[in-house]
């Protein structure tokens, strides 16, 4: 353990060194390269041209807080203007987005209340051709509207299929039952046109029947 420890501190020393090597020797090229000379420059200008090297000395001193000031200065109105630029571009798209996505919303809602109407209309046209068409198929009226209400109610009232409709529970037909459109034919057998006419006279024989008590009553 201690010797990993005594590696490690080996390996850190190490690149601490390396590390203080490499920015000894930037400096050192940075002063052999560009101060010394340049020391040397101002020494020599000062010894040969005294008078113009203290008028350039005393301009570049005081023209230093100037210049800095102006680089500073055009750096923060650039800043200043590219933020303030960039603050309005999202201001002004974020505006039309909410304007424009407020009258989306409102037209949406508008077709939703449209929507309701509509529906009801052609629901009620649907229902209405539909009775036309099964009083023109029935012989009477009576059991026209008896066949319509409960083809609507099964149409528009979901139930179980061992559930009872009017008390009566429902009769398999025997035949079958051709589904067009919203058209229903019925292909029945001869067994079972009897049967339905049978039953259609005991219908109109029991109107009939109750009609005559009602009316010696």
């Amino acid at each position: 353990m201690y010797e990993t420890e005594e590696t490690q501190e080996d390996l850190l020393s190490a690149y601490f060194e390396k590390s203080a090597a490499a920015v000894r020797h930037s400096f050192g090229r940075f002063e052999r390269g560009l101060v010394r000379p340049t020391v040397r420059y101002v020494l020599e200008s000062f010894q040969k041209y005294p008078i113009r090297s203290t008028f350039l000395a005393t301009y570049a001193t005081l023209s230093a807080l100037p210049v800095l000031s102006f680089i500073g200065l055009s750096v923060f109105l650039f800043s200043s203007f590219i933020f303030f630029a960039l603050c309005s571009a999202i201001l002004a798209a974020l505006s039309v987005v909410l304007f424009c996505g407020f009258w989306f919303a409102c037209l949406l809602a508008f077709f939703l209340f449209l929507s309701i109407p509509i529906t009801a209309s052609i629901l009620s046209t649907y229902i209405l051709l539909r009775f036309a068409f099964i009083a023109k198929q029935e012989s009477s009226v009576r059991s026209a509207v008896s066949q319509w209400a409960k083809e609507t109610k099964g149409q528009f009232l979901k139930r179980d299929p061992g559930e009872k409709v009017d008390g009566d529970v429902q009769r398999e037909s025997e035949g079958e039952t051709l589904m067009v459109g919203s058209i229903v034919l019925d292909t029945l057998t001869p067994s079972g046109k009897a049967q339905n006419g049978a039953a259609r006279e005991l219908d109109a024989l029991s109107a009939a029947e109750s009609l005559r008590v009602e009316e010696s009553s």
